[in-house]
């Protein structure tokens, strides 16, 4: 991406250093909530992975209940074998980045105190960014922040506003699929309506008709696909829109014609492999997690249903913030984020 796209953006003349947050890849610390126990692992994902949120009259329940056994997995985890791995946190990352950036200037013959960063950052890199100006904001040179989510809510753990324009990246597709024409997109239509017509009436279908694969023809493995894998087809198709607006054509041309290969396991795929991510919001958000109970999990997505008619329900559980709910991370205040640095630059309000 900085090769392609930031450097010719910003200029050669700027160097990259990029770097793993704590607990990604190839920074610790790492949690395993699991510990190695790829049984458990899966096991849970079993009872947690069932679906979109109104899958069925139980399923919000379930999906918040089970995520109170990841809570204690994790937490044992911490207590057992990896001490400090709630020690995650953003506003450690800020105060790493800004070690970082004082030990450049003294390298190169600079006063640190006087180091201030320069940085591009995109997705959750720019909740590290506002993180680092609202702390230290007299150590900021310039920065460009990209894919911005409302970080307000990344700390109460109420990721919310990203809901409302996901309907808007839908309706661009139709808008773009028409535009391009029969040749270029498999679902082409007569009008961006017509589009969104066909697509609503494969929507209306799978909803209340799952379509089973039986494989016996080719041997294969025998499968069900249902409302939340087309639902989940939505939600990575609106992450990287420009890439996968294609692939979304051919599926829905193909469930159009009777064939629902193309969607097989796609929801499935959401399952937890990795706890880095999580581990970090849950850290994050834990003395302000506003959703740390079955009501404020249930406000939550009542909330996001009445903002998006394609992804308002799918979007809590591909978030995952009630995986929180049982998190304890036991943190000093200096990997947290204070008041005193919200009066120097709102972050947060009080």
């Amino acid at each position: 991406m900085f090769r392609n796209f930031v450097g010719p953006a910003l200029g050669e003349q700027y160097n990259f250093v990029s770097f793993d947050p704590r607990g990604v890849n190839n920074s610790g610390p790492i949690l395993d909530c699991f510990s190695g126990n790829t049984e458990a692992r899966s096991a849970f994902n079993r009872l947690h992975s069932t679906g979109i949120t109104n899958t069925s009259s139980t399923s919000l329940e379930e999906q918040y209940y089970s995520s109170l056994i990841y809570g204690e997995w994790c937490n044992a985890a911490v207590e057992k074998e990896s001490p400090y791995g709630y020690y995650v946190t953003t506003p450690a990352v800020a105060r790493d980045l800004l070690t970082f950036v004082e030990a450049e200037a003294e390298a190169t013959g600079q006063i640190a105190s006087e180091a201030k960063l320069w940085g591009y950052a995109s997705s959750y890199g720019t909740t590290v960014a506002a993180t680092f100006a609202s702390m230290f904001p007299d150590r900021v040179g310039r920065m460009v922040l990209d894919g911005v989510p409302n970080p307000e809510q990344y700390y109460t753990n109420y990721w919310i506003d990203s809901v409302d324009q996901m309907d808007e990246a839908i309706e661009a597709f139709t808008t773009l699929c028409h535009s391009a024409g029969p040749e270029k997109c498999s679902f082409w239509g007569p009008s961006p309506a017509e589009i969104t017509m066909k697509m609503d009436a494969i929507i209306s279908k799978l909803q209340s008709h799952p379509i089973p694969i039986s494989g016996a023809q080719n041997n294969g493995v025998p499968a069900l696909v249902t409302y939340s894998d087309l639902k989940a087809l939505f939600m990575n198709t609106v992450y990287l829109p420009v890439a996968l607006f294609p692939h979304m054509a051919d599926v829905l041309h193909q469930l159009e014609g009777g064939d629902a290969s193309g969607l097989v396991g796609t929801f499935d795929k959401f399952a937890l492999r990795s706890d880095a991510g999580t581990v970090i919001r849950c850290a994050d958000s834990y003395r302000r997690n506003r959703i740390s109970s079955i009501e404020g999990f249930k406000s939550f997505v009542e909330e996001s249903v009445s903002r998006s008619k394609y992804l308002g329900d799918i979007w809590p559980i591909f978030l995952e913030t009630i995986l929180c709910s049982a998190t304890r991370p036991d943190l000093p205040d200096s990997l947290v984020i204070q008041g005193r640095q919200a009066q120097v630059s709102p972050l947060l309000r009080y």
